[in-house]
C-alpha cells in the first residue's frame, strides 16, 4: 500500500504535471498550463479525501487545503503570479503548523488519532497516551518538521521565481518533492519512535494480546 501511495504521488504530483505544463503551455499559455496541471493532484487529492472521509482532522486539512489552493491559482490571474501565491501559501501552512506547536496542540498529533482510530484503538485513550510526558515532545518536533518542510519550500520557490521567472515552475515540482520527502522520512523516525515507546509502555503481553 505505501510503495502504491509513494507512486501515485510521483506519477500525479510530479510526472503528470510536467509533462502536462511543457506540452500545454505552447497552445493555452503559460498560466492556462498551470492551472490545467493542478487538476491531476486536486482529482487525487479528492480521491484520497474520499477514501478516508471519516477521518477528522486529516481528511478537513486535505480539503481545505485542496480549496484555499485551488482558490488562489483562479485567482491568480497570471502564471507569475500563481508561483508567488504558492510561495505565499507555503508560508502561511509554516506558520499554522508553528502555532499549533505553540498552543501545544500539535496537528500532527490530531492526524497521528486520525490514524489510529481508523485502526481500531480507542480515540480517547490513544489521545491520552500522546500527551504524555515521554510522546508529546515527538509531536511537537514532526509538526515543526512539517512546518520547516513548508518554510524551506517557500524559500526555494521564492529563490527559483526570482531566478527563473515562470520557468520555475518545474523545477519547483522536482524540488517540492524532494524536499517533501526528506522531511517526511526524517519524521517517520519520530513516529517509529513513539511506536517504540506505546509498545514499551503496553508491554509485549498486552501488544500481542
Amino acid at each position: 500500500m505505501g510503495k502504491r501511495i509513494i507512486m501515485l504521488d510521483m506519477v500525479l504530483y510530479v510526472v503528470f504535471p510536467i509533462v502536462l505544463w511543457h506540452a500545454l503551455r505552447g497552445p493555452v499559455g503559460e498560466y492556462g498550463a498551470m492551472l490545467i496541471c493542478t487538476v491531476p493532484g486536486a482529482v487525487y487529492t479528492v480521491y484520497r479525501f474520499w477514501s478516508i472521509r471519516k477521518v477528522q482532522w486529516f481528511g478537513t486539512f486535505l480539503i481545505v487545503n485542496l480549496a484555499v489552493g485551488t482558490l488562489l491559482n483562479v485567482l491568480a490571474g497570471s502564471a507569475l503570479q500563481m508561483l508567488w501565491n504558492d510561495v505565499w501559501y507555503s508560508i502561511v501552512l509554516a506558520v499554522c503548523f508553528l502555532a499549533t506547536v505553540a498552543v501545544k496542540r500539535p496537528l500532527m498529533l490530531y492526524f497521528s488519532l486520525d490514524f489510529v482510530e481508523m485502526q481500531g484503538a480507542p480515540r480517547s485513550v490513544m489521545k491520552k497516551r500522546f500527551f504524555e510526558r515521554d510522546v508529546f515532545p515527538l509531536f511537537q518536533w514532526i509538526t515543526v518538521g512539517f512546518a520547516l518542510r513548508d518554510g524551506l519550500l517557500a524559500a526555494v520557490k521564492a529563490h527559483l521565481i526570482v531566478r527563473y521567472g515562470v520557468e520555475a515552475f518545474d523545477r519547483a515540482i522536482v524540488i517540492r518533492e524532494v524536499i517533501g520527502w526528506a522531511i517526511t522520512l526524517l519524521c517517520i523516525l519520530g513516529f517509529a519512535r513513539i511506536t517504540n515507546i506505546l509498545y514499551k509502555q503496553s508491554g509485549p503481553d498486552q501488544a500481542s494480546g
